[in-house]
């Protein structure tokens, strides 16, 4: 049995889910919302969860929140340069909350290969998954910089940085429920899984 990683883990909530059509970090999840399932199931990996959001809209007594500096722009890399600003010189680990198949065993997968990286991310064949990795809280002072030149994109952030990735073969485990459908057939698959091994 793994030990629990010794970094914190910090959910991100503050997107606009535009596609979704509602706020995702809301989404309903048997008989809770997507960003306490997520929290839920990030808390058996890691000492500390966190929640990153623009403000409290969960209504959930003790969760522990890092609010965006910036309440008006949606950007990830604003919530990211307030994360940073957070944590003194500590790794992070950086999920998306709408992404809820990432398995135990591709956490300890990055967290077993983390040296000295300004950053170790998840890639797929397809995809970098900006979203998914250990960032270092030492990147605040380039985060801030970029911010402060108007410019929001986490890709060329990360290559700046000189960000490593890890391939995984399981492009599904890395899904994003950007859509209804996507969130509908999501759980429509984790249900019968659950049904699946009760029998």
């Amino acid at each position: 049995m793994n030990e629990k990683i010794p970094y914190p883990c910090v959910i991100l909530c503050g997107g606009k889910s535009s596609r979704m059509g509602e706020d995702k970090s809301l989404l309903r999840v048997d008989d809770k919302n997507l960003t306490l399932y997520q929290y839920e199931k990030f808390l058996n990996f890691f000492s500390n969860v966190y929640i990153s959001s623009k403000k409290d809209k969960f209504h959930q007594k003790n969760l522990p929140l890092i609010l965006d500096e910036n309440g008006s722009c949606y950007s990830p890399l604003i919530a990211l340069n307030s994360i940073f600003k957070h944590f003194k010189n500590t790794y992070i680990f950086i999920i998306s909350v709408d992404s809820p198949n990432i398995s135990k065993e591709s956490i300890y997968k990055l967290f077993n290969n983390l040296k000295s990286q300004n950053m170790l991310l998840a890639k797929t064949k397809n995809h970098k998954h900006y979203l998914c990795g250990f960032y270092h809280s030492k990147n605040h002072e380039k985060s801030m910089q970029f911010l402060q030149e108007n410019n929001h994109k986490l890709a060329l952030f990360c290559d700046t940085m000189n960000a490593e990735f890890i391939e995984f073969k399981n492009e599904d485990e890395f899904i994003n429920l950007n859509y209804n459908e996507d969130y509908k057939k999501w759980l429509y698959e984790k249900n019968n899984t659950i049904n699946s091994l009760s029998v």
